[in-house]
């Protein structure tokens, strides 16, 4: 089972991940974020990391992080993993921004397996800029809605935590209530 946790930068995805996979023994963590440096590759990852200035070898590092997604779609069908961020992301993000690429993260989206169960993290969008102060508050509440409207065109199941009215402790305590129901 692959559960995922979204929400905007700054409400704590990568905080409750980890603990979560602490406090559960069934739960392995992954990051499935964008960030090259932060994740792990089964296949290829000494050239994924590489940094690539030609056009056509960055298309092909975007081919194999896919194969390595789809490598992690798979892993969860065997064992439950944690994962902080997900696909999703790359397109909610390319969105936001108005970036052309969005139309590719669309395409691979729609080629890609959902996420079996998604936590979705928000809180007031003022209060999460402080946090991080990465996004704007406008951006911040962007994110949000548009997780949301996903989430629910997908028909994926998600539960909605906020992560400033619940400290992290409340947050790991709902969190980890709600998936021990699902494992």
């Amino acid at each position: 089972m692959l559960i995922t946790i979204l929400g905007p930068d700054g409400t704590g995805k990568t905080t409750l991940a980890t603990a979560l996979s602490e406090k559960i023994d069934r739960l392995e963590y992954f990051y499935f974020g964008g960030s090259n440096e932060s994740r792990r590759y089964r296949f290829f990852e000494s050239f994924i990391k590489s940094d690539l200035k030609n056009f056509l070898l960055r298309i092909i590092r975007k081919v194999l992080r896919i194969l390595n997604d789809y490598d992690v779609f798979y892993i969860s069908t065997k064992k439950n993993i944690i994962s902080d961020r997900c696909p999703i992301d790359n397109y909610i993000i390319t969105k936001i921004q108005n970036r052309k690429i969005r139309y590719y993260y669309y395409i691979v989206l729609l080629l890609s397996p959902n996420p079996d169960f998604v936590i979705l993290l928000n809180g007031d969008a003022e209060t999460i800029f402080k946090r991080k102060e990465e996004l704007s508050v406008s951006d911040i509440r962007k994110y949000i809605n548009f997780y949301k409207n996903y989430l629910d065109k997908k028909g994926i199941n998600y539960c909605m935590i906020d992560t400033v009215k619940n400290d992290i402790n409340k947050t790991l305590c709902t969190a980890k209530e709600v998936l021990e129901k699902r494992l």
